[in-house]
Formats: structure tokens, sequence, C-alpha cells
């Protein structure tokens, strides 16, 4: 391991009114919800619980029931499988579970009293989970079979992303990385931000600029995109397309999809849209966002990257 990881404590996440205190999206009115996509179908993940959409259309075609009364905040897919972090008894228990792509089956991976799973990542060929608790953060490493591989014990871990490099961890003052190995490293000293991977590189945003560490050379840029205004959800940037996407909190229940080189962080289009955008992903040929139109209404919007302009709007059932 290298040198000490830092002990400072983040609540986040932890405990529903502290989500809501820290989260400038959630003061807006929105909800914690997920995406990710696999080329033909769509998995959402929210306070509707789980669905599966058809990408080409939007229509919901399957509502997989995880055991118990879980409230599901992210979603990554591995393995054959979907795999949903999970929360319950106001964020004080949680679930990691395993959904088969092609049954539907449901199978319960991981669940201990007093800890909550918060975050769900894929990568070097594993499964990462940001486990919390009162005590502090945990990362739980899992092989594609759903099998315990190890646990790291890093307090303060706040938000999480994973390629084939390892996993990525924001914690109050630093960027950590789990190598494939094992081994954690401190990357660069920031602040708890959205982490994405893409293009060779982990991006960690600020209030005005983001970090992009190139995973090969270790090199940290910095690119100044002005104020970003990020809504405070899941997911609030990716990377593809050979671009940076940011959701931005506009207010009054309005949001922006802004793009922005990948190479200078100089804005190069957006787009406005009714409601909260809480997340966003990235597939070939298309930008979805998922936004929260009202009490219990989700929606989906598919934006096609090049010219900004809305192909499909569904609403989530």
């Amino acid at each position: 391991m290298s040198p000490r990881l830092p002990v400072a404590r983040t609540a986040l996440l932890l405990v529903v009114g502290v989500v809501l205190a820290t989260a400038p999206g959630a003061q807006a009115g929105g909800d914690f919800v997920d995406l990710v996509v696999d080329g033909t179908h769509l998995w959402f993940v929210g306070p509707l619980g789980v669905r599966v959409v058809d990408a080409r259309s939007g229509r919901t075609l399957s509502r997989p029931q995880l055991v118990g009364a879980a409230y599901p905040l992210s979603v990554t897919l591995a393995g054959g499988a979907a795999w949903v972090a999970s929360v319950e008894n106001g964020y004080v228990w949680g679930t990691l579970s395993r959904i088969d792509v092609k049954t539907g089956r449901v199978r319960v991976v991981w669940r201990r009293r007093g800890s909550s799973v918060q975050y769900v990542a894929a990568g070097a060929g594993s499964i990462w989970a940001l486990i919390g608790s009162r005590t502090g953060a945990r990362i739980a490493r899992f092989s594609s079979t759903g099998r315990p591989l190890r646990v790291w014990r890093i307090a303060d871990a706040g938000r999480m992303a994973a390629d084939r490099e390892g996993c990525w961890i924001s914690t109050d003052r630093w960027l950590l990385h789990i190598d494939p190995e094992g081994r954690v490293h401190q990357v660069v000293r920031a602040r708890l931000g959205d982490v994405a991977t893409g293009d060779g590189a982990v991006w960690l945003p600020g209030a005005a600029s983001v970090l992009r560490i190139d995973e090969r050379s270790g090199l940290v840029r910095k690119l100044a995109t002005g104020p970003l205004h990020l809504g405070g959800f899941q997911h609030d940037i990716a990377v593809g397309d050979r671009a940076l996407w940011a959701l931005r909190n506009t207010g009054a229940a309005r949001s922006q999809l802004v793009r922005f080189d990948i190479r200078t962080g100089r804005i190069t289009g957006r787009t406005g849209m009714p409601g909260t955008a809480d997340a966003v992903v990235v597939a070939p040929h298309a930008v979805w966002v998922a936004t929260v139109a009202g009490h219990g209404v989700f929606r989906l919007l598919r934006i096609n990257p090049r010219t900004l302009k809305r192909t499909l709007l569904s609403q989530v059932t």
C-alpha cells in the first residue's frame, strides 16, 4: 500500500438527511437515479426500482424485483449480469444484487447489517462496490460470479468508478486508485467529486474545472471549463464520443447537457431539457440522460452527440 490513507470521514450518502443537505441537485428536487446501456437495452435504477428499457423505442421491457424493500442507487453491467447497489432502512442497510441478463434471476451477493451499498462499478475483471456504515466506508471487490475477493477500508470514500486499470475513488481530500493487484495509491489531492473514466484517463470535476489524469503516464492536467454547476447526483459527468459531457443544474426544474472539448475543456455545445437531470451515460452514437420531471415521474432522453438534437423522449414506467 502506498502512503497512509486520509482518515477524515465524509458523511455523504450515509444517511438520507445528510445526502439531501450535501447534494445541490437534491436540494433542487431531484432523486438519485443511475443508467447503464449495453447497446440494445438501457438499465435504469431509482425510486421506481429497476427497469430494463428498449434503447430503440424507449419502451419498458421488464421490471426485475430486488429482494427486500430496497432503494437502488447505482447499476453496472459485467459478466452477463446487471449489478445493482441499493440501500434500505434509512440508508443503514443495503444490498449488492446480481441480475442475470438472460434469465432475469436476482441473487443477493452482499447484505450486511449496518452496511449500505451506495455505488457499483465494473473493471479489471471484477465488480467494485462502495459500502457505507456508521464507522466509515469500505471498497469491496467481487468476482464476476459474485464471490467476495477483498475489502479495503477507506473511511471517507464518497464516489467511485472502475475500468481495466482498477478502481478509482474520490474522497474528501484525495483521488485514490486501487490497481488490479490490490495496491492503493494516492493519485492527486482533490476535493470530493464525481469520477468518470474514458479516453485513457480518469476525470474529476471541480467547481470550474476538470482534472484529467492520464492512466498510463499519471500526468495530471487541469481543464478550465468555467463554472460547471453540477447537480450532485450519481453521475454528473461522462466521457465518450471524443467529448466530455456534464449535466448542469440551471434551477427551476431545468437542466442542460453540456459538451466540452476533451483536450481543452472548451464548451462546444449545449442543449436544455425540462426536469432535473440526474444521470448521463454515453453509448455509441447516443448520449442518454435520465431526468426527474416531477414527483415520481422519470424520463429518458436520447441525444445525438453530434447535433445535440433529441432523438427520443420516453417516460420510465
